[in-house]
């Protein structure tokens, strides 16, 4: 009898330090190799604040990182379309219910005025939002319930291909801390249209109040599972577990897991400085960008003995944009000459270790409508040099450099190469510089940051080329923000200025039908044009390199930036 006693109250002592052991509180540090900036889902300008934002603000759905299928979050399930005929206008609706046990970080409800807040704030005239308002300019009308302030109606036009997806994967603001005088949101008022007058200054003030929200990271009020509890710019950003949080009921909801107490951002620009402060455990994961350093370190069996190396498709492509609208690149047959230069086998093979998979345009090549037909550009000096002469491009002083004449005035073909200075963009750029000299273009490199990159060269079309990532999504591709002639203005995504009437016809085809057979062959001719009038170099999509700390046990995914922090857990 006294040894089963022993044996029993062994046994729960095992039992109580297993529970211990999985409820631990404990931190996860990630690698940043920039300061992400803004992390504001409507205003910020690049990418890496996706990789803070996706813990703090939460959108009504999300495509799932396992299978990459649209999942509710902060709905009570994905609403189906119904089409519906208004004043002789074909629509779809949808019915959204929001999950009523929602509730912002200050503790007031999620409720559908804040959801009709946030759709007015994108469509205002005085709004910032840029990025958002193209995707939103088929929402036609939105009802809210008179009986349950958590059920609303939104319609779209009829053929929108991405209405469902709009209408779901849009993240939320608060109307009682942006508007508690219900400005934009009074019973009765109609949704925003293009042809919307001002109404007066108090509706100014909420917008410019609201846009002046652009860099506010501390006192942010939201739904996700993190609050944002200090920052260091260049330094650090530290996101703390919210307690009581409503989302703790939802933990089988994988964007509303908290499993560390705290996520952590380290901002250290050098990948060698990360590798080091890896080994003396000062970071759990690094994305790397130099598959070099990634495949020496797993071939290190000091160092992968505690650390898992994953590789897996990225939904983004490398490009060089070169300039359509002004100098000599807004010539077709000069753009397809320096398509001609970038030997982007080799980059793939020797810079990026064969980690990558080419592209011919915009699409992913796991896209269902990516054209498999079109071949990559090849690498061809001889071709380059054939077309620069076709484009009155010649050597004729034989200095070594191009030049064609224009009245009395005679320009050399000297092009200005804009890069971040990552090592990434210095090798291509390099290997750029060389080929193009050997055919008689001089390639000037100038290295700056990226939000200068943007706000003084392609938001005025103030370049010749730059190199850039571009990430896309699950959801189907709307390529008008970056390829229709309506955006090819200064400060738009269509920054390398590129229009043609003919991709535009397309591109409306495609967002304006449901039918995916009509949109898959739109989808293929748009790639055709795009291909030959190469208003970009498509370079590859990269695959995702990175290292997780073994001590975690975590998953990757294609889904954009590859992981989530918030449902790492300790390893058992």
């Amino acid at each position: 009898m006294r040894i089963s006693l022993i044996i029993f109250i062994s046994l729960l002592l095992f039992a109580c330090r297993e529970e211990d052991k999985t409820t631990e509180s404990f931190d996860v540090t990630i690698h940043l190799n920039r300061d992400p900036g803004q992390i504001n889902p409507f205003y910020a300008t690049t990418s890496l604040g996706r990789e803070v934002y996706q813990y703090i603000f939460t959108p009504l759905a999300d495509f799932h990182p396992d299978d990459l299928e649209l999942s509710p979050i902060l709905v009570e399930s994905l609403p189906e379309s119904i089409d519906t005929m208004i004043l002789g206008e074909s629509l779809v609706y949808y019915d959204i219910n929001l999950k009523d046990d929602a509730k912002w970080s200050d503790g007031k409800p999620l409720c559908a005025q804040d959801y009709f807040f946030t759709v007015q704030m994108i469509k205002h005239p005085l709004s910032e939002i840029s990025a958002w308002k193209p995707y939103f300019a088929p929402m036609k009308k939105l009802e809210m319930s008179r009986t349950d302030s958590t059920a609303l109606r939104v319609y779209f036009d009829a053929d929108y291909m991405l209405s469902r997806e709009v209408a779901l994967t849009t993240f939320v603001m608060p109307a009682h801390i942006y508007d508690p005088e219900g400005v934009l949101t009074l019973d009765g008022r109609a949704l925003i249209s293009e042809s919307y007058e001002i109404q007066d200054s108090a509706e100014i003030k909420v917008v410019e109040n609201t846009n002046a929200s652009v860099n506010a990271k501390t006192d942010v009020v939201q739904l996700g599972p993190y609050t944002l509890t200090d920052f260091q710019t260049d330094e650090y950003i530290i996101l703390t577990a919210k307690e009581d949080y409503w989302g703790a009921d939802h933990s089988d909801n994988v964007f509303l897991q908290q499993n560390p107490q705290r996520i952590i951002f380290r901002i250290v620009p050098d990948e060698l400085s990360a590798i080091n402060m890896a080994r003396d455990g000062g970071l759990d994961f690094i994305r790397f960008r130099s598959s070099k350093r990634f495949l020496e370190l797993k071939e290190d069996s000091v160092f992968s003995a505690k650390w898992g190396f994953y590789t897996s498709q990225i939904m983004q492509y490398y490009y060089l944009a070169m300039n359509n609208q002004t100098g000599p690149l807004s010539d077709k047959l000069v753009r397809k000459a320096m398509s001609h230069l970038a030997d982007v086998d080799d980059y793939i093979d020797n810079i990026d270790r064969g980690l990558g998979t080419r592209t011919i345009g915009h699409f992913n090549p796991t896209k269902s409508y990516y054209n498999n037909e079109l071949e990559p550009i090849s690498y061809d000096p001889e071709k380059a040099k054939s077309l620069l002469d076709q484009a009155g491009w010649k050597d004729d002083d034989g200095d070594g450099i191009r030049e064609k004449k224009n009245g009395n005035v005679v320009n050399k073909l000297k092009l200005d190469f804009y890069i971040t200075g990552s090592e990434l963009s210095q090798k291509i750029a390099l290997l750029f510089q060389e080929a193009a000299k050997s055919v008689g273009v001089e390639i000037n490199i100038i290295a700056k940051n990226m939000s200068l990159i943007r706000r003084e060269n392609l938001s005025n079309f103030n370049f010749d080329f730059a190199a850039l990532a571009k990430g896309t999504d699950a959801a189907p591709d709307d390529p008008y923000s970056m390829w229709h002639s309506d955006n090819a203005i200064p400060g738009t995504a269509n920054n390398s200025g590129y229009a043609n009437p003919e991709a535009d016809r397309y591109i409306e085809l495609i967002r304006n039908t449901r039918l995916s057979s009509v949109r898959k062959e739109a989808y293929l001719k748009f790639q055709e044009l795009i291909y030959e009038d190469q208003p970009v170099i498509f370079l590859y999509s990269p695959l995702q390199k990175m290292i997780i700390n073994s001590r975690l046990q975590a998953k990757t995914t294609a889904k954009r930036p590859g992981y989530l922090a918030n449902s790492f857990d300790l390893a058992k």
